[in-house]
């Protein structure tokens, strides 16, 4: 022990190394994720925490997964975004001018008109639009800053007397408001404070400064706060320009920024919580520490010339936007609990993984690396000195033996000679094995020496004489490595060495019997697994368990072997079936390593949440696992070490919200207020609801719910799923409710609500069916009473065609056509056919009304009567749902169609062709009614293809009252001409089956 602190003391008095480059992790959006452009001027957050955008094209809104951009300001340079109290925004659109939109509806007002066609100069623009903490809307155009007031609805204009260098007059300005809500105007000629009480600007740093040391030329872009109250303000051509409002005193960084203008400057802090300031330049992005006066350029953007144009701190989320020619980058510097240490560069050859972490004196850490040697780590003094191997090797586990580290290696065991500082080989290794692969070893309680090595097994060494101990015979031996090789050793607390092997599980070795015992093999276990067979890790845990992570899944085992949990991927939410390394944490839950980032179990709920490089880590996979006393978590990467307080990173783990995005109704965004209930249109019964979090996480981070009620009672998981839809929704109201669980397992403390109503069809409403029953009731009590006055107004002379006429009324109306009819209807509208419904009711009753007008009448015209007769077969057709198909071929003869007849002639044989002949008929139905005059004589025929006159004997009814009606009119006929007559012919098929009827009626023209 002395050498080692003799050794690290010579090494933490040597020369420091430099400071090194932040690690900075930076997401990126372009148009490829459906920005508008790619040109970002202006960034903003909303009341509710929406990210507003405003591009060179126009601007949108997101709100962690889509873009929402406004239809109405589809084109437009955006130069300025901002929002007032209420929660409005206000934005500068070069082709509207100033603009509101309602965060409510996004419906969008123009304020102040960009006018570019009269003569008045100071209406061109109303660029750099801000609000400030008064709700006064700041613009400005190349003359002038103009302040709206929305609750007069004016723009009071500010002119400047000194013009910008070069004599021209270009005094463009932005506008920042600092922590004490003072507002200052940073113009191309000088720095100036709005004096709110006597309603004017006051120059502070420029050519009118009211202090004669702060007379200076100077060009200005945007300024930014630090947490001191100074003003950081970018430079055209001076370079970075720190002012102090408390006492106006100012200071100019000109190197660095020789070469370019600064455009922005935002304070923010490192991957590590040191505060830093982002500064934006027309070439990229520099970082500087003002404590350190250290500056550093980001290559990704020096080398790609992308030139930043704005910065926004989103405080909530901890998260800054920065706008670029190249999208809308994203840092996330809110890691509470996470640090990350690099390995500085020329101490070792990179890039290098930490493979493992071992703790040694002095608050001092030994890593293992993936080739060159091990670092002794002092994390105080971010001090790094290389321990090199005596051969490239990979360090597989590192162990702290008789006061020295051991590593053990794919290429052997080597012993840190801390005076020489440097690493040997350990010789009874080399000689007691031939493989050079060791994956582990431990000096246990009685002074010997554990070495395990992959394909050769263990074996036990005296560490004075240097021989091999031998514990158990060579079949015992020949047992741990059948079918397996040797992944990790570890002493138990009861002096019991533990043996994880890949694939054959978990061995202790009982010394008393000499045997190696698998696990699974003991009686208490019977029934039980562990979470996989190949173990990759293996740690202690508390009250003397052992910890192991496996292909597959973790387990917790007792001192005596049996297990006492296990989580797996099979049933359990693991993000990866590989778990690498495992730590057991105050209160229980289980930390383990895979390569989707760290899983965090709980035992008894079963619960896992995750960290990962959202959170902070520098990657998802790390390979060094260690956790200190101090209740830390070190965990080594490539090129660097993260350390995670598990304390804080408890604390700083925030519960989700869910906010409604969008609603979508038939694929069109609904513009509403969201927060009031929504009503639909019938027709408007497919609805898509998109929400958000609004965290700017990816979206396998967030994972949803939902219950709508008023049609499903329980709870339904969409998983990383962010928008739900719904069809075809009964007309009823709903309620739409939705969590969200993040991460770290937190859930919704109260659900997004969401209220809407489907209104029904008019045809579905009580009204409309209650309008038809009395309709239907109204025209059965008319017809009734139409029928007995009628009856009531015929004489004795009129009595035979009277009683004609009534039965072929009863003919055409019997109580079979209309119950059918009727009932017909009330089908449309229990089956929410009311279009069609309507449409039959229509016919229906025009074709009762024109009966009742013909019974009326004596005798009708031919027109009329095939008008009538085709408005009966139509309806036949449609309530037998079009099975029939109809000709009617009517001789287009003025004789013909004005010759008068009586009304019911030929229905009364249509109907029994209808009924009688077709309907039973199975395949094609046809039906053809024909009219010629020949020989001063009118022949009808009415033909169908149907079943014939023998398919079925006829019963008593209405067809026989309309035959016999038929019969009088003929007889009656017959009187004046003895050629009237009706004919009924039988047809057959080709093979002499009957293939319908036909009937012919030969009437008299010169005597009907």
């Amino acid at each position: 022990m002395r050498y080692l602190q003799v050794f690290l003391l010579l090494f933490f008095t040597s020369p420091q190394l430099c400071a090194q480059m932040p690690s900075l992790t930076l997401e990126h959006l372009t148009t490829r994720e459906g920005l508008p452009s790619n040109e970002v001027w202006s960034l903003t957050n909303d009341k509710q925490g929406f990210l507003w955008i405003g591009t060179g094209r126009n601007i949108c809104r997101y709100d962690g997964y889509s873009f929402l951009r406004l239809d109405s300001l589809k084109l437009g340079y955006c130069s300025g975004v901002s929002t007032d109290s209420k929660g409005d925004i206000y934005t500068s659109n070069d082709t509207r001018g100033l603009c509101k939109i309602d965060a409510k509806t996004l419906t969008v007002t123009t304020l102040a008109v960009n006018n570019y066609d009269d003569s008045d100069p100071t209406n061109d623009l109303h660029e750099q639009g801000m609000v400030d903490s008064f709700d006064q809307v700041w613009v400005c155009d190349y003359t002038s800053v103009k302040r709206y007031n929305p609750a007069t609805g004016k723009l009071h204009r500010y002119t400047f007397s000194q013009t910008a260098s070069g004599g021209d007059v270009y005094q463009y300005a932005s506008f920042f408001e600092d922590s004490k809500h003072t507002l200052w105007v940073v113009s191309e000629i000088g720095l100036y404070r709005y004096d709110r009480n006597a309603d004017k600007l006051v120059c502070m740093l420029g050519k009118e400064a009211v202090l004669t040391k702060n007379r200076i030329p100077i060009r200005l872009s945007k300024a930014g706060e630090d947490s001191n109250g100074n003003l950081w303000i970018g430079g055209y051509e001076y370079g970075l320009v720190r002012f102090s409002p408390a006492d106006q005193s100012f200071s100019i960084r000109k190197k660095g920024f020789e070469h370019n203008h600064v455009i922005c400057v935002q304070e923010s802090r490192d991957e590590n919580g040191r505060k830093l300031l982002f500064i934006g330049t027309n070439d990229g992005i520099s970082i500087f520490y003002p404590d350190r006066n250290e500056m550093y350029n980001l290559p990704e953007f020096y080398n790609n010339g992308i030139r930043v144009k704005t910065m926004y701190e989103d405080k909530v989320n901890r998260i800054l936007w920065i706008g670029t020619s190249d999208g809308v980058y994203k840092y996330r510097y809110g890691n509470a609990g996470i640090r990350t240490v690099a390995i500085p560069a020329g101490i070792v050859r990179l890039p290098v993984q930490i493979t493992t972490i071992l703790p040694a004196p002095d608050e001092t850490f030994i890593l293992g690396l993936s080739h060159s040697g091990a670092l002794i780590w002092k994390p105080s003094q971010h001090f790094f000195k290389l321990l090199p191997y005596p051969t490239d090797a990979l360090t597989q586990q590192m162990r702290w033996i008789q006061d020295r580290p051991y590593a053990f290696t794919d290429k052997g065991v080597f012993t840190a000679d801390l005076k020489k500082g440097n690493f040997s080989v350990f010789s009874p290794a080399s000689s007691l094995f031939k493989n050079t692969d060791f994956k582990d070893g431990l000096l246990d309680k009685k002074g010997r020496l554990w070495i395990a090595n992959l394909n050769e097994g263990l074996k036990v060494i005296d560490p004075v004489t240097k021989r091999e101990i031998k514990l158990w015979s060579e079949k015992q031996g020949r047992k741990l490595l059948n079918l397996t090789y040797l992944k990790a050793i570890i002493e138990g607390v009861d002096g019991r060495i533990w043996v994880a092997t890949c694939s054959r599980g978990l061995f202790f070795f009982d010394e008393k019997t000499g045997e190696f015992v698998n696990i699974e093999t003991l009686p208490e276990n019977k029934g039980k697994l562990i979470g996989g067979d190949c173990i990759n890790g293996m740690q202690k845990g508390s009250n003397g368990s052992i910890l192991i992570s496996s292909w597959g899944g973790v387990s917790k085992i007792s001192s005596s072997g049996r297990i006492l949990s296990t989580f797996e991927f099979k049933t359990d939410a693991l993000n990866d079936t590989y778990c690498a390394n495992i730590a057991e944490m105050p209160g229980g839950n289980l930390w383990f390593s895979t390569n989707e980032g760290i899983h965090i179990a709980d035992p008894k709920t079963h619960a896992i949440r995750y960290l990962t490089t959202i959170e902070g880590l520098k990657s998802n996979a790390p390979v060094g696992f260690y956790h200190s006393a101090a209740n830390e978590l070190f965990l080594g990467h490539t090129n660097a070490i993260n350390i995670l307080n598990i304390n804080a990173l408890g604390n700083s783990m925030v519960t989700p919200r869910v906010v409604i995005s969008s609603i979508e109704v038939k694929g069109k965004t609904l513009h509403k207020d969201l927060s009031k209930e929504i009503f639909l249109e019938p027709d408007e019964n497919a609805i898509t609801f998109n929400f958000s979090t609004l965290n700017f996480e990816p979206a396998s981070k967030n994972l949803f719910s939902f219950k709508l009620e008023g049609f499903e009672s329980n709870w339904i998981d969409l998983g990383n799923q962010h928008t739900v839809s719904f069809t075809n929704l009964p007309a009823k109201s709903y309620r739409l409710l939705v969590k969200s669980r993040n991460s770290s397992g937190k859930v919704s403390e109260k659900p997004l609500v969401v209220r809407f109503r489907v209104a029904p069809y008019f045809i579905n409403t009580l009204f409309f069916r209650t309008l038809i029953g009395l309709a239907i009731a109204a025209m059965i009590v008319a017809m009734m009473r139409w029928r007995v006055n009628t009856l009531a107004e015929r004489n004795k002379l009129d009595l035979q065609i009277a009683e004609w006429r009534l039965k072929a009324l009863q003919s055409q109306m019997n109580p079979h056509f209309l119950f059918n009819s009727l009932n017909s209807v009330q089908n449309y509208l229990l089956t929410n056919r009311g279009v069609e419904g309507a449409k039959y009711l229509s016919k229906f009753s025009k074709l009762v009304r024109r009966i009742m007008e013909n019974s009326n009448h004596q005798y009708l015209s031919f027109e009329q009567i095939i008008d009538t007769l085709r408005m009966y077969v139509e309806i036949e057709s449609f309530r037998f749902n079009h099975e029939f198909s109809y000709t009617f071929d009517i001789e287009d003869n003025e004789a013909l169609l004005d010759a008068h007849l009586p009304p019911m002639l030929l229905q009364p044989y249509v109907e029994n062709a209808i009924w009688h002949g077709l309907m039973p008929k199975e395949g094609e139905k046809k039906l053809k009614i024909t009219a010629r005059i020949v020989d001063k004589h009118i022949v009808c025929t009415i033909e169908d293809n149907g079943v014939g006159r023998t398919f079925a004997p006829r019963t008593e009814g209405h067809i026989s009252r309309g035959q016999e009606m038929t019969k009088g009119i003929f007889e009656s006929l017959r009187h004046k001409d003895s050629d009237a007559k009706i004919e009924f012919t039988d047809l057959f098929d080709a093979a002499n089956h009957p293939a319908g009827t036909r009937v012919s009626m030969t009437i008299p023209l010169e005597n009907v």
